[in-house]
């Protein structure tokens, strides 16, 4: 059990040694350190979970710089950022923002770090398969798909692209075309 913690607790430990400000992160480690050294390995875990649950949140804060801009005529409402609301895709970070201009909205989710991921992986490495779930493209280089809802679904290294909505297909396009999927894969999603 105490081997189980050791690569969590060295990470902790390299967190803490680095001159940075106090946050919820380092405290949540600091006091899974405290609680290890006195044999106290239930509160240790909680505290590492409460930890891991914080630097989840902050890695999905930082999805939404990836989130298109609002293009000209269009309106954004505000980004939604959670490591919980990946929950509906098995876990995972999510970043979510929906746009609308007169009747049409779109939606532009960018998920990473989930299950449903790899699951999906095999899917996107069939032309065939995604040809199943509606119209495939390539976009960027990568393959996507317009399902037959009208969802544009994209892999781009570990993580997935949906925009949907009630916007046309040109517009979810343009809203594609906004996405950097180049830095998002730089950034290890």
């Amino acid at each position: 059990m105490i081997r189980a913690f050791a690569p969590i607790l060295a990470a902790g430990l390299i967190l803490i040694a680095q001159p940075a400000r106090a946050d919820d992160i380092s405290d949540a480690i600091a006091e899974a350190q405290k609680a290890y050294a006195a044999g106290d390995f239930s509160g240790a875990k909680q505290s590492l979970d409460v930890a891991s649950q914080l630097l989840a949140q902050r890695s999905a804060d930082g999805l939404a710089k990836f989130l298109p801009p609002t293009p000209p005529g269009w309106t954004a409402g505000d980004t939604e950022t959670d490591a919980a609301a990946a929950a509906m895709f098995g876990g995972g970070l999510i970043a979510r923002r929906e746009y609308s201009k007169g009747a049409s909205s779109v939606t532009v989710q960018i998920i990473t770090q989930s299950p449903i991921i790899a699951q999906m992986g095999a899917m996107f490495s069939s032309a065939q398969m995604l040809g199943a779930m509606g119209k495939v493209f390539r976009h960027q280089g990568r393959t996507a798909v317009l399902t037959r809802e009208g969802t544009i679904q994209l892999m781009s290294g570990g993580t997935l692209v949906m925009i949907e909505g009630s916007g046309s297909e040109a517009d979810k396009r343009a809203f594609l075309n906004a996405i950097d999927l180049a830095a998002i894969e730089k950034a290890g999603g």
